[in-house]
C-alpha cells in the first residue's frame, strides 16, 4: 500500500491538477483549495491516507466551496478553476513532490 495515497484517480488527480495548473498559470503555489464539503471528506477518507491528508493540509487550506467546483486560490485574488482550466497541457511542476505525496505514477 502507498504511504500517502489510497486512490490515485478521481479527486486525488483533480487536486494535483488544480495545484499544478495554478502554479503554471501564476508562477507560485496556491494557498488554498476550495471544494465541496463531501469532496473534502472523500479526499480525507477514501483518497489519501491520514499522513497524506495531513501533508496536503500542511501546504494548503482546504475550504468548503460550491458544489462541483475545485478552485485553487492564491494571493491578490488569483484563482485557477479546475473545471474551466484543468487538463490544458503539460505542467512543468510536480504537486506530488511539493505536497510530499508518493507519486502513484512512479510506483511499480
Amino acid at each position: 500500500m502507498n504511504k500517502t495515497i489510497k486512490s490515485p484517480g478521481g479527486l486525488t488527480v483533480r487536486l494535483v491538477e488544480a495545484l499544478n495548473g495554478f502554479r503554471t498559470k501564476y508562477g507560485y503555489w496556491p494557498t488554498s483549495i476550495e471544494m465541496e464539503a463531501s469532496s473534502i471528506g472523500v479526499l480525507a477518507t477514501g483518497c489519501l491516507t491520514p499522513l497524506g491528508f495531513f501533508l496536503v493540509q500542511s501546504k494548503v487550506d482546504l475550504v468548503v466551496g460550491d458544489d462541483g467546483k475545485i478552485l485553487a486560490k492564491g494571493r491578490n485574488g488569483d484563482v485557477f478553476d479546475y473545471g474551466d482550466e484543468g487538463w490544458r497541457g503539460e505542467h512543468q511542476h510536480d504537486a506530488y513532490t511539493w505536497l510530499g505525496l508518493d507519486n502513484w505514477e512512479n510506483e511499480e
